[in-house]
């Protein structure tokens, strides 16, 4: 804790210290009327705006120290995150990896010459080739080859050969390129992009203000932009032109495509002065080495495979596992011992490598999901929290890929990100499930609040009525809110606006006017109008200023989608917990120092100690549920429940969707990408957003979790 932030906490307990002392002292109504005329001529003073500057946490914008810690926790953040992702893909260790080889197809003038000791340049060989070549000789850099010929693995190798030198100067940031909206520049989405995955770089007091942005500006970051092709036609041009002509954006900038559309792109806007390298298909002699590697001890089931690669090496078979993501395919659907591989050389159920494609991708999904990885009783991180029958998994996942896909017919962007929080756009939920639910739920709890408040003093219908009004109205008006992005608790302000957001201030004044307006009728019809004034105003701040503190802002470590919903739903506890003790202070002092004027006797009779803890307490339970629905209704993690509990009861999903996409990931059916999940392959995902499965059911068994590219 900061001394600032010491200085701002030893004030407000000042503050409530005073107001204590002045109402035991004085009363409740001279001290309500006091504050509520000092607040006002406060609010009306032009002191005000002295007294905001004096109050607002400083963010300068980032420089010197600030910037190095800031770009130093993002090399950090981002090694730590694609060390995990390398892990899970299976390509930390050499005998899981695929050899790849790659040629140089243009070598652009710049590099022709090597420049100082850097020694000769390299024009084929290896990816690990590939990438101490760029490593010694840096420039811009573009990955061609066909699908599934291993551009995204070797863009995580590269990121973390970056991350791993320690060079401060240039910081990979891997991005896929189908998330971005062209509507957008492209320099602001990377920035976006960076503060949306990465938002410890919002710690203002850390590293100051706009630091994703300063490190930009300052060339310290060093795109890896994977996924060309991913894009409409159209917005290709304009990523290259960005490539070309911004200023911010370094000249070494790493990208990838397929390379049909890479040629047909590059024939209306060229990329001069750029490396381009093809990834070439696998060999035959390094598929065979890595079928036998994998399988030493069961190399009998697998001769008529090995003996058709080596016999017939132009065939349909030959010509699909030169491909690493199919040869990965095939390893993980045939791991079990149980399957049979000849199948695959059955020429009348695949006489083309394309049948083969969809076969293997088919069988993908049943068998990780039967099959769970081994030594799940040992920690495996592979291991799946819960059993999710493979037909079952498989529609789930089939709605969500053709529900991803239907943005890429349309032409959107964001055709492979499944954000959890956009869910409700994405599965087209329609928009009264989310004024239905909310009011059900909101005045069955407000009708109840009601009946227990109402209750103490001997009107329970009239409670159970004014609590079911209160929901009926303002619960459905709350399920109109537009979804938020994810949120996170954070007691302070994260940084300062020069310019009056409208919406952020109309949901406050939204909140402020729920409490208020519900707090002072309770303390009304129970107590009097003066009360009732104090109360709603006291109701009134405390739910206005619950959004405060429950702004996006930066977590310790980098975002996961499951971090992101745990910490918009710990905003909602937090909100809870704030509303309940400002509940209880308000419950408190009106069951003691009004409990003489209340138009109601109590149904019990108790000591003026116990009476204020009673009173405290139903405070805090009214007060905390109230708030809790309120932000409950209008968060990312509120919307998210009305949806998946919509989806669930129409068969789309599960009704545990979070543990069900967490378990995806964890069997390599997902990746993670900053906050949202994507399907490990843009193949997978068009494939299992086509029409109806290619084939039958797939072999069962127990198959050994493992990932490609």
């Amino acid at each position: 804790m900061t001394s600032r932030e010491r200085w701002t906490l030893a004030l407000w307990l000042a503050g409530i210290a005073v107001a204590v002392w002045a109402v035991i002292r004085f009363g409740l109504e001279p001290v309500t009327a006091a504050l509520g005329i000092g607040g006002t001529l406060l609010i009306a003073s032009p002191a005000r705006s002295l007294f905001q500057r004096t109050w607002a946490w400083s963010a300068e914008r980032s420089e010197g120290a600030q910037l190095d810690a800031a770009a130093a926790a993002l090399n950090h953040a981002i090694e730590r995150h694609w060390t995990t992702e390398a892990g899970r893909r299976k390509q930390h260790l050499a005998v899981d990896r695929i050899p790849v080889l790659w040629d140089t197809v243009r070598e652009p003038p710049s590099r022709t010459t090597p420049a100082g000791d850097a020694g000769p340049l390299t024009r084929h060989g290896t990816l690990d080739a590939l990438i101490d070549d760029y490593l010694a000789h840096p420039s811009r850099l573009v990955i061609v080859g066909d699908a599934g010929s291993g551009k995204t693995g070797l863009c995580v190798d590269l990121t973390l050969a970056l991350c791993r030198r320690g060079d401060l100067g240039r910081i990979p940031v891997l991005l896929q390129l189908s998330a971005w909206d062209p509507e957008t520049s492209f320099q602001d989405w990377i920035v976006r992009r960076l503060t949306e995955d990465y938002r410890f770089l919002g710690d203002t007091v850390k590293y100051g203000s706009g630091a994703a942005r300063e490190l930009l500006v300052h060339r310290r970051l060093l795109p890896v932009l994977d996924g060309l092709d991913e894009l409409p036609p159209e917005a290709r041009g304009q990523v290259l032109r960005a490539l070309r002509e911004n200023t911010h954006l370094p000249t070494d900038t790493v990208l990838t495509c397929r390379t049909e559309e890479f040629h047909a792109t590059t024939a209306e806007e060229p990329l001069p002065d750029s490396r381009t390298v093809r990834l070439l298909p696998v060999a035959i002699e390094d598929s065979l080495t890595y079928l036998e590697s994998h399988f030493p001890d069961d190399l009998d089931r697998w001769a008529p495979v090995l003996h058709s690669l080596r016999t017939d090496p132009t065939g349909p078979l030959a010509a699909a596992l030169s491909r690493p993501l199919l040869l990965f395919l095939t390893r993980a659907t045939y791991q079990p011992r149980g399957s049979s591989p000849r199948d695959l050389l059955d020429d009348g159920r695949f006489p083309t490598s394309e049948a083969i494609e969809a076969y293997l991708l088919d069988m993908f999904v049943p068998v990780v999901f039967d099959s769970p990885p081994v030594g799940a009783d040992d920690g495996n991180p592979g291991r799946p929290a819960r059993h999710w029958p493979a037909p079952a998994a498989l529609r789930y996942l089939r709605f969500l890929a053709s529900r991803l896909d239907s943005r890429r017919r349309a032409g959107e962007h964001g055709t492979t990100d499944l954000r959890w929080w956009e869910l409700r756009e994405l599965a087209g939920v329609p928009g009264y499930a989310f004024v239905v639910i909310p009011g059900v739920i909101g005045t069955v709890a407000c009708c109840l609040l009601g009946l227990l408040l109402f209750g103490l003093f001997g009107r329970p219908a009239f409670g159970a009525l004014f609590g079911g009004s209160v929901g009926l109205v303002f619960s459905p008006l709350l399920g109109l809110v537009r979804t938020e992005p994810p949120r996170r608790f954070a007691p302070r302000r994260s940084a300062q606006h020069r310019r009056l957001v409208l919406r952020p201030l109309l949901l406050d004044l939204g909140f402020g006017l729920i409490g208020a307006v519900t707090g002072g009728l309770i303390a009304g019809l129970l107590y009097s109008v003066t009360y009732g004034i104090a109360a709603g105003l006291a109701y009134g701040v405390v739910f206005s200023t619950a959004r405060r503190f429950t702004r996006p802002t930066e977590p310790k470590q980098a975002i996961t989608p499951l971090r992101s919903l745990r910490d918009d739903r710990d905003a909602v506890l937090y909100a809870w917990l704030f509303g309940s003790a400002a509940g209880a202070g308000v419950g408190g002092l009106l069951a003691t120092a009004g409990i003489h004027k209340a138009r109601y006797d109590l149904v019990f009779s108790a000591s003026p100690t116990l009476t204020g803890i009673a009173g405290a307490l139903v405070g805090a339970l009214l007060a905390g549920a109230g708030l809790g629905m309120v932000v409950l209704s209008t968060s990312a993690w509120g919307h998210f429940n009305t949806t998946r509990w919509w989806l669930a009861w129409h068969g789309r999903t599960p009704w545990h969707l979070v543990t069900f996409l967490d378990d995806a990931y964890r069997l390599g059916v997902l990746r993670s990408t900053g906050a949202q999940y994507q399907f490990r392959h843009a193949s997978l995902q068009h494939h299992l957003a086509s029409v109806g499965p290619a084939v039958s059911p797939a072999p069962t068994g127990s198959a050994d979790q493992t990932a490609a590219g």
